[in-house]
């Protein structure tokens, strides 16, 4: 994975692109999620970047992939809580983990991998230590955070 400068917008949008991609597929719920979040205006984002910075995010994570799992690409959790760690400003970490609780809730289902995401967004960034509250369901089954 490229690493981006502390806070960089290209950081937060990385974070949020995996938001919206880590269950395996991109509902345009989560893009509303997105836009009505209005953390990309905050960071001075215009769709431009944003899209660009997906287009390298699927990049590295296609390079990274085990081939021998070509159905799946994982990401692992030191390079998740290395991303996560990109971002350092408290109330930045706030309107992002905000952001991401929204674009995870746009479909209505809490995967289990989104799960896991928001749960290392909370321990990374010194947040509460709880499960998040919501029935969620992996595609492999039932999840219970």
């Amino acid at each position: 994975m490229r690493t981006y400068p502390t806070d960089s917008p290209k950081a937060v949008c990385r974070l949020l692109a995996l938001a919206m991609i880590v269950d395996g597929h991109l509902a345009p719920s989560e893009l509303r999620a997105l836009r009505h979040s209005g953390i990309l205006q905050r960071v001075g984002v215009g769709e431009d970047l944003f899209d660009d910075v997906v287009q390298e995010v699927c990049e590295d994570l296609l390079a990274s992939a085990d081939r021998r799992r070509a159905s799946d690409v994982e990401i692992d959790s030191r390079m998740l809580d290395t991303l996560l760690r990109e971002i350092r400003d408290p109330a930045l970490q706030l309107a992002l983990m905000k952001a991401m609780l929204d674009i995870v809730h746009a479909d209505e289902v809490l995967d289990g991998r989104e799960s896991l995401l928001i749960q290392r967004g909370f321990k990374a960034w010194g947040g509460p230590p709880m499960p998040v509250p919501v029935a969620a369901r992996s595609s492999a089954g039932s999840y219970t955070g």
